[in-house]
């Protein structure tokens, strides 16, 4: 499919106004923006935009986070199961656990915060009852992980409603955006956009279990991060 085949499609398609969905729940939005599309997945080989393109169709008013990616190589300052022992509680499977969503507005209920280093470009995970940082991102490498998975994003806003204990959807804004930048990641961490989710536990023998700590945003909000911004319709 060209670039110019897909805009056309997406302008009938805005014209349709609001369309039943044919699937119940969250991903009933995507299973209906393919359809309409006439598409079998959200990567497609657009060649005279120059590669893949990811399509994804969000609610324009949905506050759901989705997960950009998970990164922890290299980043803690204290080690993780000094972390886990200081902070943490005894989960349900009576383990040592540590899972908590940090933001950068204010402390959570763990203590935990993230602050933002614009001078060295570093998001900080820092802790109300510790001097020292607790873990540290570089936004190159931030950004640098999101660009090996969606350098380049068709992004598709839906209004939304109920009929009939069915939800229908009009399709009436698209942007193609490309080039993400560690200056708008910053920016997005300024605004309280993205938040950082721990999620690790203690082993029986003592070793550390972590599961990644993921860097989570609202789909409405994945424009902020991007240098060019297209408007499609």
């Amino acid at each position: 499919m060209t670039f110019k085949e897909l805009t056309l499609k997406l302008k009938s398609l805005e014209k349709k106004g609001f369309i039943p969905s044919i699937r119940r729940g969250p991903t009933g939005i995507g299973h209906l923006l393919e359809n309409q599309l006439g598409i079998r997945e959200t990567n497609l080989a657009i060649p005279d935009i120059g590669g893949r393109v990811e399509i994804k169709g969000t609610r324009r008013n949905a506050n759901a986070l989705i997960t950009l990616f998970t990164f922890n190589r290299g980043v803690w300052r204290i080690k993780q199961n000094d972390v886990i022992s200081k902070f943490g509680y005894i989960d349900n499977s009576e383990r040592k656990s540590l899972y908590s969503t940090v933001s950068s507005e204010t402390p959570n209920s763990q203590g935990f915060k993230i602050e933002i280093d614009v001078d060295r470009n570093l998001i900080i995970l820092k802790n109300v009852s510790e001097k020292e940082t607790i873990a540290e991102w570089s936004t190159y490498v931030i950004a640098g992980k999101f660009m090996t998975k969606l350098d380049r994003l068709l992004l598709i806003y839906a209004d939304s409603k109920i009929e009939n204990e069915t939800e229908l959807f009009w399709f009436n804004e698209a942007y193609l955006l490309e080039q993400p930048t560690p200056e708008n990641f910053l920016e997005s961490f300024r605004r309280n956009e993205i938040f950082l989710d721990i999620r690790m536990h203690l082993k029986k023998s003592g070793g550390v279990r972590n599961h990644g700590t993921g860097f989570r945003i609202a789909e409405k909000n994945l424009i902020n991060l991007y240098k060019r911004k297209k408007r499609i319709i």
